[in-house]
């Protein structure tokens, strides 16, 4: 196991995409802090299933909207285990209005949970990071989960979209302060999950919108995690896409 004596931090661990990173992590032999927002029964089997494959676990609600709640998540972690080695910023808000509707609360909720939790609970980490000594080529990791939004205009996620700009943006600064103990990086899922807005048939109707006529998958966030963090270390600001050559098909 590639990461026994590790600890990783996933925010948003209790269901989707941050589990499916906390259980692949954990499998790695890390030690987990599942953070969850409102899912408290999802979170718990989720350390259950953690705990079950013989890691430490610790179980943390927080507000990522916060900037208070946030940075306390930080604290929390690193009081509790004595090192966060690895920090994945999944949690998100998936704000659907269109922009001349969306309202100030709308737009806010995207900002907060999007950007500014992951800013905060990064400085936290960010800062025991940079006051460790670490051998030559060793490094500490941060990877934020970012989407298709960066990229592209939404007509009905606009402040979706905004904000996880503003997130890889942040991933590129990060690249820059955590240097040289921390990398950090980037993943940009495309369909990967169902909405649960979305109808079976349309979910399917996505396979035509890339190259591969393919659907991806949580677990498949997970091993761009793992490769990330166990893969070539001179890896770094960079943000990878996971959408099966989406953005070469549009039609403009």
């Amino acid at each position: 196991m590639k990461l026994t004596g590790k600890v990783a931090l996933v925010t948003g661990a209790a269901h989707r995409v941050g589990k499916a990173i906390a259980l692949a992590l954990a499998q790695e032999g890390a030690d987990i802090v599942v953070h969850y927002g409102r899912s408290a029964g999802p979170a718990q089997e989720t350390a259950r299933e953690i705990e079950a494959l013989g890691r430490r676990v610790l179980l943390a609600q927080a507000d990522m909207g916060d900037w208070q709640s946030a940075s306390q998540l930080g604290r929390q972690a690193l009081a509790h285990f004595g090192r966060v080695d690895i920090l994945i910023n999944s949690a998100s808000s998936f704000v659907e209005a269109d922009y001349l509707s969306t309202s100030e609360a709308q737009f806010d909720e995207a900002m907060d949970v999007n950007c500014k939790g992951p800013f905060a609970l990064s400085q936290v980490i960010g800062n025991w990071m940079m006051a460790q000594e670490l051998p030559a080529g060793v490094y500490f990791n941060i990877i934020n989960i970012v989407d298709e939004g960066a990229f592209f205009p939404s007509k009905t996620y606009t402040a979706h979209a905004i904000s996880k700009a503003a997130l890889l943006a942040l991933t590129r600064s990060q690249t820059l302060i955590f240097g040289p103990k921390a990398r950090v990086n980037a993943i940009c899922p495309g369909p990967i999950l169902k909405p649960p807005t979305y109808s079976d048939e349309k979910w399917e109707g996505l396979r035509k919108t890339n190259p591969l006529n393919a659907l991806g998958s949580a677990e498949q966030v997970a091993e761009i995690v793992l490769f990330l963090i166990t893969g070539p270390q001179f890896i770094n600001g960079d943000c990878i896409m996971l959408e099966g050559g989406r953005m070469w098909k549009r039609e403009f």
